[in-house]
C-alpha cells in the first residue's frame, strides 16, 4: 500500500474550496467534500437561527444574510462537488443530471395536484362521496416524486461516499498521494 496524505481538516478543506472558488478541474477528496458540506451546513444553520431570532421565523427574504451567504458558496459548492465526482473517475457534468431529474421529478407531484383539484372541484359540487378518489391522485404523484428524490438522494450520497481511484485519472493526479501538490 503506498502512503497517503492525512485527511484534511475541517479549516484545510474551507480553505481549499474557497481557494478554488470556481475550480472544476482537478480533485478533491472525500473528506475534502464532506468537510465542506459539514462547514456550509453549520454556518447556513447558525444564520438561518440568528435571523429567525431577530426577524422572526416563516417568511422568506432574498436580502437575509443566509440567503447571501448560499449565493456565495453556490459556486465553490459545484466547484468540490465537480472535483469530487473527478475523484471518482466521473464528470463533473453528471451535477447537472441530478438537477434535470430532481426537477422532472416534481411532474407527478404536479399532475397529482392538477387531478386532486378536479376531483375536489366534483366533489364539493355534487352531493357524493368522492374524498377519498379526489386525493388518490395527489397521494400517488407525492409518492412517486418521493421515491425519484430519495433514489437521487442515496446515489448522489453513494458516489460522493465511494473512495477516489488510486493514482492519476483523466481529471488529474491523486490528491491523497504523497507527491501531489495541494
Amino acid at each position: 500500500m503506498t502512503p497517503t496524505k492525512p485527511m484534511v481538516s475541517l479549516p484545510e478543506a474551507i480553505k481549499s474550496c474557497l481557494r478554488q472558488y470556481v475550480g472544476f478541474r482537478r480533485r478533491a477528496t472525500r473528506a475534502e467534500y464532506w468537510w465542506w458540506v459539514l462547514g456550509i451546513t453549520v454556518v447556513s444553520t447558525i444564520l438561518s437561527i440568528i435571523e429567525g431570532i431577530i426577524f422572526g421565523f416563516g417568511g422568506d427574504s432574498l436580502e437575509r444574510p443566509s440567503s447571501l451567504f448560499q449565493l456565495a458558496v453556490l459556486l465553490p459548492g459545484l466547484a468540490v462537488t465537480a472535483r469530487r465526482l473527478h475523484d471518482i473517475g466521473r464528470t463533473g457534468w453528471w451535477q447537472l443530471v441530478w438537477i434535470v431529474a430532481g426537477i422532472l421529478a416534481t411532474i407527478p407531484l404536479i399532475i397529482g395536484v392538477v387531478a386532486s383539484l378536479d376531483g375536489m372541484t366534483l366533489m364539493f359540487s355534487v352531493e357524493s362521496d368522492y374524498s377519498m378518489a379526489a386525493i388518490a391522485p395527489l397521494i400517488i404523484g407525492l409518492l412517486i416524486s418521493a421515491a425519484i428524490w430519495v433514489g437521487l438522494a442515496v446515489w448522489i450520497i453513494w458516489w460522493m461516499v465511494k473512495q477516489g481511484q488510486a493514482g492519476p485519472n483523466q481529471h488529474g493526479p491523486d490528491p491523497r498521494a504523497l507527491d501531489t501538490p495541494a
